[in-house]
């Protein structure tokens, strides 16, 4: 099994950032090939399986979170 980054191609309904389908956020699915990570997102959006999703190979990465502090003048302070 491997991760797939999944996509819905189906415009959004409401205006909020209207049709750029590159401003959704992805779906994360682990599965054995391409179309079974296809046939999940049909399962979980079956009235968009018409416009379809986008399915690529992912690979996961550690996030690594620092606070950045700064004093009274806007420096960093290390």
């Amino acid at each position: 099994m491997r991760e797939y980054r999944c996509t819905r191609n189906a415009l959004y309904s409401h205006e909020c950032i209207g049709n750029d389908i590159t401003a959704r956020q992805g779906h994360y699915i682990w599965a054995i090939n391409e179309e079974a990570a296809w046939q999940e997102m049909a399962r979980r959006y079956p009235e968009e399986t018409e416009a379809g999703f986008t399915v690529q190979k992912w690979e996961s990465f550690d996030v690594k979170v620092v606070e950045v502090r700064r004093d009274e003048n806007g420096n960093i302070i290390e």
